[in-house]
């Protein structure tokens, strides 16, 4: 698709109902482990088709480390 996909997890929300992981997606690189800052457009219910529906994604992001 043209991105990066990331996964952010702060030890918040339920596995068990998928609700601890927010996708934010941009075109730059985030190393993992590290501690960053994002900045894009929040959007909801977001369906890319194959099995990619989001409830909440942040897209387009910019990355500050």
């Amino acid at each position: 698709m043209g991105k990066n996909w990331l996964h952010i997890q702060d030890g918040t929300g339920n596995p068990l109902k998928n609700q601890h992981d927010l996708v934010v997606t941009t075109a730059e690189d985030a190393e993992e482990g590290k501690v960053i800052t994002i900045a894009g457009t929040l959007a909801f219910e977001r369906d890319f088709g194959a099995g990619y529906k989001y409830e909440v994604i942040v897209e387009d992001a910019k990355i500050e480390q």
